[in-house]
C-alpha cells in the first residue's frame, strides 16, 4: 500500500458514521498488512494536527493513537507488544 492509499482509507474512515471504531479497524488492518508501529503513529499524528480539537473526531484519533503507542495509555488494548518511546518517534535530526 502506498502512503496516498493509506490515507485515503483514513479520510474514509473519519468520514463514516463511528470514526472511533472505523480508525480502530483501519489501525488492525493495516498491521495485518505489516504497517509497522512508528509508520502508523505517524499516520494518525499527521491527522491529529490536521483535524482542530474541538471536532469530534479528533478524539477518536487521538484515542487511537493511545492504542498504537501502548504501555499504561492502552488500558491492556495495545495493538502491538512494544510500548513506543519519545526517541521512536522523533523526527531524525537536520544537518
Amino acid at each position: 500500500m502506498t502512503a496516498e492509499r493509506n490515507r485515503q482509507r483514513f479520510e474514509l474512515a473519519l468520514v463514516s458514521p463511528d470514526p472511533s471504531i472505523a480508525l480502530h479497524e483501519l489501525a488492525k488492518a493495516l498491521k495485518a498488512e505489516g504497517m509497522g508501529q512508528v509508520a502508523m503513529y505517524h499516520l494518525f499524528a499527521e491527522y491529529q494536527q490536521k483535524v482542530e480539537g474541538e471536532d469530534p473526531r479528533h478524539d477518536a484519533i487521538v484515542d487511537n493513537m493511545d492504542l498504537i503507542w501502548g504501555g499504561g495509555w492502552a488500558k491492556g488494548r495495545a495493538l502491538f507488544e512494544s510500548e513506543l518511546t519519545s526517541a521512536d518517534i522523533a523526527e531524525p535530526q537536520q544537518h
